[in-house]
């Protein structure tokens, strides 16, 4: 027997005999010879082991391998501990960190990616064009670097995003390139807040929506067609327990264009805006804010009802590339939106309506041919069949007037129905969708971006096509 095992023995004896004295006078009084013997042999075991072992048994080797063993614990205690977030220097708490120990510095590290694989089929082509076409697409690629300095109320955004050849930010051919989405500082007054930089325009709810919380593979049409896109300038806002609001002077987006605006460029051109103001008032009616910075409503999750408005007026000069109109005369746009969100704890009701209103002047680069009117909606649904598979369906309609010669070609009438596999929420999931078009469709209006959908061509008696189909699956991750 060891010496450990023994010592543990003898104790154990000791403190059983112990309790028994003290729990009772009469069971004292009957210690008797073979207890004080069996006592007598542990005694005699033990400085047998003694003799053997010496009595310096913890020996000074023996003593360092225990307290390095100690060590090697409490670091990987120290080491687990600095990636829960908290007060720790580095670690994952929504994202990658690092920060100073005073806290007053943050960098938080986000970003995400997506590639999907998309099946177009129309009934007539345009040009050279093929009536059927498929490939991958590697849609969404962002880095994201926020966090603040100074202190905690002075945050900043410096986002990429590496598009494919047709994606959000195209400027060339290739695909791959970097782009530099948003760039901003911003002072936090408690409550109201003071930004400044290039960002998304406050206008429309989807296009402030992350890339990686919509419910379906890419954002609407409708929002690529009516709300504003990134600009450069400033931002004022406030935000309560119940409503929020947000007001912006920039140099102007086109609501056609999900670009940024070129800004003042060296050489002496300018924006292509004298000057633009949105703004966006939400309210919330139920629920919490965080539950409406996605489009899902989770199983379990609160009932929510969220309440927006949306406008935004610019005057522009100079010509207007950035609005994707013909024209190059100066004129005004002015256009608003209004929307509704509903969340039911697995199942989601969106809707929007969107009405933009052009002078003829800045559209054709002539006068006399009235104002341009644009109207258009949408309504999108989410239900939850599991905890974790999600069906969606959408419909949108969408009309510009007679911005081409052709009237069906500026009218948009498209249904979607899909289903999203949630493996880790929107950090990890599989979605799929099918889109059709009842009127044919114009690429340069609800095909901005590379989202799948091509021009309808017009046949050989003259006829608009119709029928456009959409197929798209596949995986998104975020981190």
């Amino acid at each position: 027997m060891s010496l450990t095992k023994t010592v543990s023995l003898f104790a154990g004896t000791t403190l059983a005999l112990t309790g028994v004295a003290f729990g009772s006078t009469e069971a004292n009084n009957s210690l008797n010879g073979d207890a004080l013997a069996q006592i007598n042999e542990l005694r005699a075991q033990i400085a047998d082991l003694n003799a053997k072992n010496g009595e310096n048994w913890l020996t000074e080797q023996r003593a360092a391998e225990i307290k390095g063993l100690v060590q090697d614990v409490l670091a990987d205690a120290d080491t687990r501990a600095s990636f829960q977030g908290g007060t720790s220097n580095a670690g994952y708490d929504n994202g990658f960190f690092i920060a100073s120990s005073d806290g007053n510095f943050r960098l938080n590290i986000n970003g995400g990616a997506s590639i999907r694989w998309t099946y177009n089929n129309r009934s007539f082509a345009t040009g050279t064009g093929d009536e059927t076409n498929w490939g991958f697409q590697s849609r969404h690629a962002n880095v994201m670097l926020t966090g603040h300095i100074v202190d905690p109320s002075w945050k900043y955004n410096v986002s990429f995003a590496f598009w494919d050849a047709s994606g959000d930010y195209n400027g060339s051919t290739f695909g791959g390139e970097a782009f530099l989405t948003d760039w901003y500082a911003m002072k936090d007054f408690g409550g109201w807040y003071l930004k400044a930089g290039q960002f998304i325009s406050p206008f429309t709810r989807e296009r402030a929506l992350s890339d990686y919380g919509l419910q379906t593979l890419d954002h609407t049409n409708s929002s690529y067609a009516f709300g504003l896109g990134r600009t450069q300038g400033i931002e004022v806002g406030c935000i309560s327990d119940w409503f929020r609001f947000a007001g912006a002077f920039s140099d102007g987006v086109g609501p056609m264009s999900p670009t940024q605006n070129a800004g003042f460029i060296p050489g002496g051109a300018s924006p292509s805006a004298d000057f633009a103001i949105s703004g966006r008032l939400e309210g919330k009616l139920a629920g919490t804010w965080a539950q409406f910075e996605d489009d899902q409503s989770w199983q379990g999750e609160e009932w929510g009802l969220l309440l927006g408005l949306g406008g935004y007026y610019q005057s522009g000069r100079n010509g207007n590339a950035n609005f994707n109109y013909a024209g190059g005369t100066e004129g005004n746009e002015f256009g608003f939106t209004a929307d509704a969100t509903a969340s039911f704890g697995g199942f989601s009701v969106t809707g929007a309506v969107f009405y933009t209103q052009a002078d003829s002047e800045w559209v054709t680069g002539t006068t006399g041919s009235g104002d341009f009117e644009n109207y258009g909606t949408f309504v999108q649904a989410g239900f939850f069949l599991t905890e974790a598979f999600e069906l969606v369906g959408r419909y949108e309609y969408g009309d510009f007037g007679n911005l081409s010669g052709t009237e069906s070609a500026n009218t948009q009438s498209t249904v979607t129905i899909g289903g999203n596999y949630y493996f880790a929420k929107n950090r990890c999931k599989w979605q799929t969708e099918i889109s059709y078009a009842f009127h044919s469709m114009s690429e340069s209006i609800f095909g901005i971006g590379g989202n799948g959908w091509y021009d309808d061509g017009i046949d050989a008696t003259g006829n608009d096509e119709d029928g456009q189909f959409v197929f798209r699956t596949g995986l998104t991750v975020s981190f």
